[in-house]
């Protein structure tokens, strides 16, 4: 054994003699035995051996008699009549039943702060191999708990009790609710509103079963508690700040709004089918796409005109969801945007679909002109012999693919570019409503008043080095970054948004593949 770890308390008695409750542990990687001293036993009445370590004599100096245990240490107070000079000092160390020298190891004994290991809950973040004090965080939390099932009084009790009837009374509803967006889950996959519906309530359930396992509310719990509250009110505040400033129907303002996009639309196809910016394009089918395009938005906006009467009692549902939370008013605009905008995505797909079609008859078709095709099988370009036929007839499809191509373009660049900006204010949508149901509120208040919940850390400094060579480390305990603690604070169930991949953007863009939301 290299050396010998004492961990005291700071709140230890200098005055009060007795018996030390702890634990003994023997770490493998650095040859040390770990001393974990968690109180001292003043009273005569008998505990297990497996809590008794050893015996602590104050400044009266008094001695105990030894139980019949493997591991036991004696600690003894030092005290020069000054503060400064005072210190802890080892003897008498057994060892597996064995009497050890002090010259055979090193003792290092290290000062902790007990409370703010029991209530520091972001340290099990740095979970570490051979981390002692998270090892001597596990022992102290046993402990607590064992305490808390012998000396639980009738007022403990009923406040554990009311608390689960509290968290089972929300409980019910919810799984209940629950269970009906699952089934709806097949209808629901379509819509941002529904999944986020079915998201909050995960959420919702997520928050009591941990309050049910813990028995206490945590800093896990809390934020998203004062979050979800905080959404609601935002929530509530912005529906009457819009149903007082405005007068008219929402359906009719959507509907205003739709017929101005409807007849941008038109206007943009009709420019099209022109000379856009002075491009020469193929007559007959650039008259043949834009009344097609057109023809589409025609459609839509009778579709939107034919439901009409339907729309006020749709707009009334929509104002009983938004009155849950500002994220559901989120959800409900990322739905109305991909309702105004289904014409022009429809548009944007047709467009993709022919221009990926014609990129990969010409890639197919230049390669007959090196003699070479794709073999699917194998995913790998040979070297093929053609007949005079076939490259007649690929000569002639190369040349009217590659002169239909700038028509092509010229729609799959502006309906590509609409989506883009479509998709960009989407995502926008999606990032606030994710930020709006993590709002770190409690979190930054305990951060920024330094709570003893959020330290992540410990940071040891030397005391002193005594005249047995012994030496005495003081342990504090570090804040954590605000990054880590917030992103500790996100609950299991909120998805976090996967970065954008602007390569794979890039990439589908040239060749015509379809872009979905972020």
């Amino acid at each position: 054994m290299k050396s010998l770890l004492v961990f005291i308390p700071n709140n230890f008695p200098f005055e009060t003699s007795g018996y030390i409750n702890g634990k003994v542990l023997y770490d493998n990687e650095s040859d040390s035995k770990k001393f974990y001293v968690i109180n001292i036993n003043t009273n005569d009445s008998q505990e297990s051996n497996s809590e008794l370590i050893g015996y602590y004599s104050g400044a009266q100096n008094t001695a105990g008699c030894r139980k019949k245990i493997n591991d036991w240490i004696e600690i003894t107070f030092k005290s020069d009549n000054t503060k400064d000079n005072s210190y802890y000092s080892v003897k008498n160390v057994i060892v597996d039943t064995k009497t050890i020298e002090k010259s055979n190891y090193h003792t290092v004994i290290i000062i902790y702060d007990q409370k703010v290991l029991i209530k520091s809950e972001l340290f099990r973040t740095q979970n570490l191999s051979g981390n002692h004090f998270l090892e001597l965080k596990d022992i102290l939390e046993k402990k607590i708990i064992e305490d808390k099932i012998k000396k639980k009084n009738y007022f403990e009790n009923c406040k554990e009790t009311l608390l689960m009837y509290m968290i089972i009374i929300f409980m019910y509803p919810v799984l209940f609710l629950s269970k009906v967006t699952s089934k709806l889950m097949p209808i629901f996959k379509y819509s941002t509103l529904g999944l986020h519906l079915s998201g909050w309530l995960e959420n919702i359930k997520w928050i009591l079963l941990t309050i049910i396992q813990d028995k206490k509310f945590t800093l896990k719990t809390l934020n998203p508690m004062v979050a979800i509250t905080l959404d609601i009110l935002l929530g509530v505040f912005l529906i009457r700040f819009l149903m007082q400033t405005i007068d008219e129907r929402p359906s009719h303002i959507l509907l205003d709004n739709a017929e101005k996009v409807v007849d941008t639309l038109k206007n943009l196809v009709n420019w099209l089918m022109g000379a856009p910016a002075g491009l020469k394009l193929n007559y007959s089918f650039n008259k043949m796409l834009g009344k097609f395009f057109l023809y589409h938005i025609h459609f839509w906006w009778t579709f939107l005109v034919s439901i009409k009467p339907v729309m006020d009692f749709f707009f009334d549902v929509l104002m009983l969801f938004g009155r849950l939370g500002i994220t559901f008013q989120i959800a409900i605009a990322a739905d109305i945007l991909a309702l105004v905008s289904f014409h022009a995505y429809c548009i944007y797909v047709y467009a993709a679909r022919l221009f990926n079609l014609q990129m990969r008859g010409l890639t197919a078709l230049f390669r007959l002109f090196l003699g070479k095709k794709k073999n699917p099988l194998r995913e790998r370009v040979d070297s093929c012999q053609y007949q005079a036929d076939q490259l007649f007839v690929g000569t002639l499809l190369f040349t009217i693919l590659l002169f239909l191509m700038p028509t092509t373009w010229v729609y799959y660049t502006v309906f590509t570019t609409l989506r883009v900006i479509i998709i960009g204010f989407g995502g926008i949508l999606t990032k606030l409503r994710f930020y709006f149901q993590i709002l770190p509120v409690y979190t930054f208040l305990c951060w920024l008043f330094n709570s003893r919940c959020v330290h992540s850390s410990v940071k040891i400094s030397l005391k002193s080095i005594h005249q047995d060579r012994s030496s005495t480390l003081m342990m504090t305990t570090v804040r954590s970054s605000w990054s880590e603690t917030w992103v500790h604070c996100i609950p299991d169930t909120i998805n976090h948004n996967p970065p954008i991949e602007w390569k794979m953007i890039v990439k589908n863009i040239f060749w015509g593949e379809l872009l979905y939301p972020l």
